[in-house]
């Protein structure tokens, strides 16, 4: 173990025997290991002031930490401004040579916002314009691939732009725990905690793979508590919020529940639209995309911002091989590009879009092509509505684009209204209801 985590066990053991919560939680916590010299601890605290009330204990202290350690050193209390004048020069505090490794292309310019994501763009731009002040931590959680990578960077590099002296730093917690172990091999901790320590800003990316390393998680709650005492920025991601983070100390998911935790849901229709578009503009398309392909992919295709993006890459490529000679790319070769991940007719157990036609035609005694057709009398408008409805909220995955495409190459908005008019027609005729049901008795 290292001085750190030595003396966060020596605090934890003190608090057991001291009284006062209150004066614990307002002082003692802002006590910081900060290095061994000449068989001295140096410990620092932000204010000169609490020193005197510090003072009084320093004995029981010392002898708690050489119990823990299994050491016989001297324990030493200084301002945190006294230890920077004594032993660290601020050419050396500001010389750390690191890289941010933050990616320039993402920024929150080219992040596209929707109702999925509003409240976690909203928040990381707050924190990138006022690091410390807004929400620190901020908790951003998601599936894989809806966005809180690119979040994490946006948020460097625009206060990187607004001050390009500010330290920030993005690394993933697996990056944390493979430097730190190289530290403890190399003997370089100092350099490691002086690194993290002096971060303004610090971007963690995935900090559920931190879960059940104790030692790493320690030297993370030390580093947590440091720059948090003193107002830097930290910004943490999962694909879980805090509560589920199994495996994780509760004193650091205490410590994440503190601060603002935001989600990013998946992509509703109208921001997965926009991302493509957004998408095939930075690819720098110079023929046309019908919009019906874009409603295409964006209905069938939006699990995630990278499933988005795989699929405009590859129509582009079906582009590039099989339609050289198209002036556009429309619906129908759309769907030739993605044959093999979309078959409109393909079976769920025994349930097709054909079965649940063919059900419809029969209760109403038409036929499959009269469903199918133009006609708007009134007996077959009625037929098809509940078709489309139907095959809507009984077959998975079933866009209204592709709805529309098999009920005689209708357009999608006009799949939702009949929709919206079965779902209005339920809720108020019995006897409505009860045709409905009775079909879904026969395609059952």
């Amino acid at each position: 173990m290292d001085i750190y985590t030595y003396w966060s066990q020596t605090l934890e053991m003190f608090k057991k025997t001291f009284d006062d919560q209150v004066i614990f939680d307002s002082i003692f916590t802002l006590l910081k290991a900060r290095e061994i010299r000449d068989n001295e601890l140096i410990v620092t605290i932000d204010s000169i002031f609490n020193i005197g009330y510090v003072d009084d204990y320093v004995d029981q202290l010392q002898d708690i930490y050489n119990s823990i350690a299994g050491t016989n050193i001297k324990l030493v209390i200084m301002s945190d401004n006294d230890y920077q004048k004594q032993f660290h020069s601020p050419e050396e505090v500001n010389d750390i040579i690191y890289e941010d490794h933050l990616q320039p292309g993402y920024t929150f310019s080219n992040f596209v916002v929707g109702n999925s994501n509003r409240i976690a763009q909203n928040a990381s731009l707050a924190v990138a314009m006022k690091p410390g002040v807004a929400y620190s931590p901020l908790f951003i959680y998601s599936n894989s691939g809806l966005g809180k990578t690119h979040l994490l960077h946006a948020i460097g590099n625009f206060a990187k732009e607004k001050d390009p002296n500010i330290h920030v730093l993005y690394c993933t917690s697996e990056e944390f725990v493979n430097e730190y172990i190289a530290s403890l091999s190399n003997g370089n901790m100092d350099s490691f905690n002086r690194k993290y320590r002096s971060m303004d800003i610090l971007l963690v990316d995935d900090i559920q793979f931190i879960a059940s390393k104790e030692s790493s998680s320690e030297m993370f709650f030390n580093i947590f508590n440091s720059l948090q005492n003193d107002n830097k920025q930290i910004v943490i991601t999962s694909d879980k919020p805090p509560k589920d983070l199994k495996g994780m100390e509760n004193r650091l998911v205490s410590r994440f529940i503190n601060g603002l935790t935001v989600t990013i849901d998946t992509p509703e229709f109208e921001t997965a639209k926009a991302i493509l578009k957004k998408k095939i503009e930075i690819q720098k398309v110079d023929y046309p995309i019908n919009e019906e392909v874009i409603d295409f992919i964006a209905s069938h295709f939006n699990n995630d911002v990278r499933e988005l993006e795989g699929s405009v890459k590859r129509l582009l490529f079906y582009k590039l091989v099989f339609g050289k000679d198209k002036e556009e790319i429309d619906l129908e070769f759309a769907l030739e590009a993605f044959a093999d991940t979309y078959d409109a007719k393909q079976e769920t157990g025994s349930l097709t879009v054909d079965s649940i036609k063919k059900a419809v035609a029969e209760y109403y005694n038409l036929t499959v092509n009269q469903i199918n057709s133009k006609s708007r009398t009134s007996n077959i408008i009625v037929a098809r509505h509940i078709a489309m409805y139907l095959v809507r909220t009984m077959i998975s995955d079933m866009s209204f684009i592709q709805i529309g495409k098999e009920f005689g190459g209708r357009d999608h908005s006009t799949v939702m209204k009949a929709c919206n008019k079965v779902e209005r027609n339920l809720s108020k005729d019995p006897n409505y209801r009860k045709a409905v049901n009775d079909i879904k008795k026969r395609i059952s």
